[in-house]
């Protein structure tokens, strides 16, 4: 389905080892779902969202083109006071990245020393292990029950950093707010962070914690709800006074005039956003149902994906299967009883439970 990605194989594998620190050696680094490039294949398997942005995203870059022989703004002042606008929250507290990816890199690298760990409930977002990995942390993995309900044994661990996606990645649950109220009010010492990537999808935020509880951080993206996933736009919001101590890991010129101009647009079209996200929501239920029609275990989303599961039983082979028909899912090792299925159009998710259906009923 397309070329094989030499920094993704072995091909220099231990070749440039001597000449780095040993940990970033001996680590893997983060291998994101497939990207096809023949465009008969259904990609499912990234989460991206099936329709277009805003159409007023494009004009505003297209007008930020004519600038770009001058540096950025260096602190998105703009952009910051349309998303503290829109969110209610503090200027000053807000900080923006290349992507949820850099916040979620920021805030641990300024969070979390040598010596030091950072803790989450599993499973969840596979980069989170790869990050601490990079920054040669520890890390306190603390699991999930069958109920996905917030552990109770985070409130024990010694982390400096405590991250919850909420909603979660890759099961779509939800915790309720008040757990991660209850839980930063109980560890005033550790930075909560809630990762709120796929929020647009749910019922509720963690945002009214924000400046109220000064140890709590919130990431958004406009990568889902907002399909700019290929603008790299991500958001931080916590106290004025932590925001200033990310702002010094920062890169001075992390978010280009493109994003900032691109961004602008997306949050100032907020019908967009609505409608884009009731497609999706409305195509997700469709979805769930007609999974659990075919006996797959499939928990309540919150997000633009729905968790396909079959207890104790391997599903690599429908995994293959879908693929070997042009059709992309996600499969994790970690969990080989499941596979992820991003919320594509109607018309795709039609494709795909035609695939599906004829492989599972002739397995």
């Amino acid at each position: 389905m397309g070329k094989e990605n030499p920094l993704n194989s072995n091909t220099y594998e231990n070749r440039g080892a001597n000449l780095v620190r040993s940990h970033i050696a001996e680590i893997r680094g983060y291998v994101p779902g497939e990207q096809p490039t023949d465009p008969s294949v259904l990609k499912l398997n990234t989460n991206e969202n099936p329709y277009p942005p805003s159409p007023a995203v494009a004009e505003a870059i297209a007008r930020a083109c004519q600038d770009l022989s001058l540096y950025p703004d260096p602190s998105a002042s703009e952009l910051r006071a349309c998303a503290a606008d829109l969110y209610g929250v503090d200027p000053d507290g807000v900080l923006v990245g290349n992507g949820s990816d850099e916040i979620l890199s920021i805030i641990l690298r300024a969070t979390v020393g040598p010596d030091d760990s950072v803790a989450y409930p599993v499973p969840t977002y596979s980069y989170y292990d790869s990050l601490a990995a990079l920054c040669g942390v520890g890390v306190q993995r603390v699991p999930f029950g069958d109920d996905y309900e917030l552990p109770s044994g985070l409130a024990e661990v010694s982390a400096r950093l405590i991250i919850v996606c909420n909603p979660n990645a890759p099961s779509g649950t939800v915790v309720p707010i008040a757990d991660i109220e209850a839980l930063a009010q109980s560890r005033t010492d550790t930075v909560v962070l809630v990762d709120e990537a796929y929020v647009d999808f749910a019922d509720d935020s963690a945002l009214r914690l924000v400046g109220r509880l000064p140890n709590v951080i919130v990431s958004r993206t406009l990568s889902k709800s907002y399909s700019l996933a290929g603008l790299r736009v991500g958001f931080a919001f916590t106290s004025a006074e932590l925001a200033f101590e990310l702002h010094k890991i920062r890169d001075s010129y992390n978010a280009s005039r493109l994003l900032q101009a691109g961004a602008l647009a997306a949050l100032r079209d907020q019908e967009s956003l609505r409608r884009h996200v009731g497609r999706v929501r409305a195509t997700r239920d469709r979805l769930t149902a007609a999974l659990r029609e075919l006996d797959f275990q499939v928990s309540a989303s919150h997000t633009n994906f729905v968790l396909a599961r079959r207890p104790g039983e391997s599903l690599a082979p429908v995994y293959d299967a879908l693929r070997s028909r042009r059709i992309l899912v996600r499969y994790f090792e970690q969990m080989p009883d499941a596979f992820r299925v991003t919320v594509g159009t109607d018309e795709q998710i039609d494709r795909f439970l035609e695939a599906l259906r004829e492989i599972w009923l002739n397995r």
